[in-house]
């Protein structure tokens, strides 16, 4: 593993619930093995500026970070993409999500009890809506995953991948985006999509990586 040199800062917005931002997030920590990557996680709604259920997920990650900084929302957003993505119905479970996300908090190693405190909280809404709309205005970012590498001002939307990476198909994605991502007269690359990896089980050796809370 290839952990020397400065780390690279890489600006990582999220929505727990979309499925191309997960499978990018986890191309991302399979990455982290072997370059040096400090991701900041940050948030986007997909559900937009009006509160709503479905901004559930994220007012949950911004409890976790109110209480334990990045680290913290760095496992609550394996934590909430696991259960988004990697069981049946889970988008059918949005009403009752403080009850049903608890043990997968519990799986990282956060308190159960963030989940309802978030969602009784209105300010983690304000906390959400206010970084996207930094987003959104500043940015001119549209969806997610949207990436800011380095230095980089603007980021890009994507990248978009179909499928689990691992190894050094992982790591040559890597160093090609990380060139390409702090290009100033690049402003878009896209092509149609085909089709999308099932994501069940994907994570499962990330959380046998998370290490105990101090």
């Amino acid at each position: 593993m290839n952990h020397h040199g400065t780390p690279t800062r890489l600006q990582f917005y999220f929505d727990p619930l979309c499925p191309f931002a997960w499978l990018t997030s986890l191309w991302i920590r399979e990455v982290r093995r072997f370059r040096p990557i400090e991701v900041e996680w940050k948030f986007f709604s997909l559900a937009g500026e009006e509160e709503d259920k479905w901004q559930g997920p994220l007012r949950i990650a911004a409890l976790a970070r109110r209480e334990g900084g990045n680290q913290l929302v760095d496992r609550a957003y394996l934590a909430l993409g696991r259960f988004a993505h990697e069981q049946p119905d889970s988008f059918d479970q949005i009403d009752v999500l403080a009850d049903v996300i608890q043990p997968y908090l519990a799986a990282v190693g956060l308190d159960p009890s963030l989940a309802p405190r978030a969602l009784e909280d209105p300010s983690t809404f304000d906390e959400v809506l206010a970084e996207h709309r930094e987003a959104a205005q500043r940015l001119g970012a549209f969806g997610v995953p949207w990436l800011i590498v380095g230095e980089d001002q603007m980021g890009f939307f994507g990248p978009v991948i179909g499928q689990s990476l691992k190894g050094e198909e992982a790591v040559q994605l890597w160093d090609h985006f990380q060139w390409v991502g702090t290009r100033p007269y690049l402003y878009e690359l896209k092509r149609g999509r085909k089709t999308m990896q099932d994501l069940a089980g994907l994570s499962a050796d990330f959380i046998d990586e998370v290490p105990a809370v101090r």
